[in-house]
């Protein structure tokens, strides 16, 4: 599920009101005596619904923002490998883009989005595809899994327990235009 608008809308009711509030500040500072905004703030007291719905905003939105980002903290992760050197240290997000990069040049392959897990045995990773009609599904999905595989130990030597590959959706080739 994205929640790419949610994110994007409470980030934005966010910057609005600390740039509100840092202008406000700004302008009480050199003089302004603000008596409009006291007063309406004030009368929030006498009106709990108002004054308890515009809080309830303010809390939902702080803690969804913690949630967040302590979700976005543990998504952050890597694999780390001992060399003579000593550590390397190779992010998800890293091998997430170098798993787009190896199926880009499979011909059927329209769109890909990998999730990296890591596990004891190696990388665990679920590809969800889209792929162009006409092909055979079961020979592309080997083939993606393979390229995958053998791109990962080539550029990252790091062992691919599994790679599972989801087609969710078929798309017919773009008919070309006739000008």
């Amino acid at each position: 599920m994205n929640m790419q608008w949610l994110d994007r809308l409470i980030k934005a009711l966010v910057a609005v009101v600390l740039l509100a509030g840092g202008g406000g500040l700004f302008a009480f500072v050199l003089g302004w005596q603000g008596k409009q905004l006291f007063g309406w703030l004030t009368g929030l007291r006498y009106s709990a619904l108002d004054g308890s719905v515009l809080a309830a905003v303010f809390v939902l939105a702080a803690l969804y923002l913690l949630a967040t980002l302590i979700k976005e903290r543990q998504d952050e992760g890597s694999i780390i490998q001992e060399t003579d050197l000593g550590q390397v240290e190779v992010s998800l997000k890293a091998i997430v883009t170098l798993v787009k990069r190896a199926a880009r040049d499979l011909s059927g392959v329209r769109e890909l989005s990998p999730v990296v897990r890591v596990d004891p045995k190696g990388l665990d990773i679920q590809v969800t595809a889209q792929v162009d009609a006409g092909l055979n599904i079961p020979a592309l999905a080997t083939e993606i899994q393979q390229k995958i595989q053998n791109y990962l130990l080539e550029t990252v030597g790091y062992p691919v327990h599994r790679v599972k590959v989801d087609i969710k959706d078929v798309r017919p080739e773009p008919k070309a235009r006739i000008d």
